[in-house]
């Protein structure tokens, strides 16, 4: 016999020698939409003081709740956006919302934060690729999905 250590032999995963926490799934986040406020002018008069001061406290990374607006008479897949302390800001584009829509009618659990203002459009084409007329990129936000 030689005087090598000898391998043992190497047991399966199925076996139990791995760690099955690491193979759960974990609770994540995933990135849905990045949006602007539609109709953000009609909810909020940034012309009054208070106006200004609610668009100044709503800073990049501040919460955003979303609530489906199944009454809504002008767009069935209507999704209204609220601050924390209940106040209508406005909603999500009609023209990017029903996916979403969809999603939160089966259950699907939906969080928006505030984003940085974006930078303008280079061209005019990429304008009316990337925005949609409804959209007030006065306060733009993302929404995510948990999964």
């Amino acid at each position: 016999m030689a005087d090598y250590p000898m391998q043992e032999q190497a047991q399966g995963l199925r076996s139990g020698f791995f760690d099955r926490d690491a193979f759960r799934q974990k609770e994540r986040s995933i990135l849905v939409l990045k949006t602007a406020v539609a109709g953000l002018q009609f909810h909020v008069d940034d012309n009054s003081d208070e106006g200004r001061a609610l668009l100044a406290s709503l800073s990049p990374g501040t919460e955003l709740h979303l609530f489906r607006d199944t009454d809504n008479e002008h767009d069935q897949w209507a999704i209204s956006v609220y601050t924390s302390d209940d106040r209508e800001l406005g909603y999500v584009t009609r023209f990017k919302n029903e996916t979403i829509a969809r999603l939160m009618d089966c259950g699907k659990v939906f969080h928006a934060y505030v984003d940085e203002p974006p930078e303008p459009p280079k061209d005019a084409t990429e304008l009316r690729r990337t925005r949609t007329s409804t959209e007030n990129f006065k306060l733009p936000f993302s929404i995510y999905m948990d999964d």
